[in-house]
């Protein structure tokens, strides 16, 4: 008979123990040249963790990143208070990121933060291109990554390979507008320019990006067959409708057409006096587009800015330039400078206020508007008409 044996307890507090977690970039990445790749940091278990420092490097002849594009992964959910910041040294091609929340995560696995390559249009298919994840710390280094990543090749490294890209005779084309009539369709200049838009082929990751043209089309050719997600970057001068996705099916000969996105109208912190004014008359005119884009540009650089008053004269000034250039006048008129709110109204130095975006480029709600006020120098009268109607329907 074998001696028995005891086995002795031993209990270990949580606190005691120090957590792990592995983090990598998946090194089965692909892409065509000319093409956008989402990268992933991964991570398999994200118990614990609030703080994320994720370093990293890439081959700059092959790829480009722009810092702003980076975002925060899916470990974070979506509803939390997730901050990123991301330092990328395009000539060194080094990459710094942070990213942290309030809470610390449950047990999830998946991405700590996503980053979208642009890959080189002269990338050479069937190559790759490494991806060194050169250090991470979790909490501080309180939560240790084993293993451990390092400058050079290590296990944890990304890899993509460049693919030739799938191409077919399918299309996918739409628009972008405000509908200020609300009749669900695209009106004489409702266009919307220069809106970025994002084609995934849901299968493979490989993206495709254009911006909208000066009439607020996009089109993209040239595509095989497959499952499609369309993104549209929120244009920042308008009212969002809240549809910015779209999931189309392409079949072997498809066109798709009319895979629109709808916007409710300008912002009034972005209705300037210019695009009423005789130099960019009529509504729809190469002037009026040029204007809008002027609009659109402003609106985008000055997103972080919350002071109206300094957005209106800058971008006057923008389209005064743009004026200048055709060889238009500009007008001048003198009128109040303040509101129905009691905040002032927009500089009117420059031309008159805006009477025909309120019934082409504005919300629905001003749709009623439909007769654009007519231009002129002289008439006070009709300037206070205006001003009325931007107390009573903008502010």
């Amino acid at each position: 008979m074998k001696p028995s044996r005891s086995r002795r307890l031993s209990v270990e507090s949580l606190e005691g123990r120090r957590l792990l977690a592995a983090v990598n970039i998946p090194d089965d990445l692909t892409s065509a040249p000319d093409a956008i790749v989402s990268v992933p940091v991964n991570i398999d278990s994200a118990t614990g963790v609030r703080a994320a420092e994720i370093r990293l490097s890439y081959d700059t002849s092959v790829l480009d990143l722009d810092a702003d594009d980076i975002d925060f992964g899916s470990v974070w959910g979506t509803d939390g208070d997730t901050q990123v910041t991301a330092n990328v040294d395009d000539a060194a091609g080094t990459v710094v990121i942070f990213v942290s929340a309030s809470s610390a995560l449950t047990d999830v696995s998946g991405s700590l933060v996503e980053l979208p390559f642009s890959v080189a249009s002269d990338a050479v298919v069937d190559s790759t291109s490494v991806l060194d994840l050169t250090e991470v710390s979790l909490n501080e280094g309180q939560i240790t990554v084993d293993p451990s990543p390092v400058s050079g090749t290590d296990s944890t490294d990304g890899l993509i390979t460049i693919t030739a890209a799938a191409t077919g005779d399918d299309s996918i084309s739409g628009f972008v507008y405000a509908d200020a009539d609300n009749d669900n369709s695209l009106g004489t200049g409702e266009a919307i320019p220069g809106v970025t838009i994002t084609l995934t082929n849901t299968s493979t990751g490989a993206e495709l990006q254009t911006t909208t043209d000066v009439d607020g089309s996009y089109e993209f050719t040239d595509l095989a067959p497959g499952e499609y997600e369309i993104v549209q970057s929120q244009p920042v001068a308008y009212l969002d409708s809240g549809d910015n996705e779209l999931t189309v099916t392409l079949v072997e000969g498809t066109t798709l057409e009319d895979q629109n996105f709808r916007e409710l109208g300008l912002l009034p912190q972005f209705i300037f006096n210019r695009l009423h004014t005789n130099t960019v008359m009529p509504v729809g005119s190469d002037n009026w587009n040029d204007a809008v884009s002027d609009l659109n540009t402003f609106a985008e650089s000055t997103e972080s800015s919350s002071s109206a008053s300094a957005a209106t004269a800058s971008f006057s000034d923008a389209a005064a330039s743009t004026s200048s250039a055709s060889g238009a006048e500009s007008t001048t008129t003198s009128t109040s400078d303040s509101n129905a709110s009691g905040e002032p109204l927009f500089d009117q130095a420059e031309a008159e206020p805006l009477a025909s975006v309120a019934a082409n480029v504005v919300t629905a709600q001003t749709a009623g508007m439909a007769t654009p006020v007519a231009s002129s120098d002289d008439d006070s009268d009709e300037n206070e008409a205006v001003d009325e109607v931007f107390a009573s329907n903008l502010f």
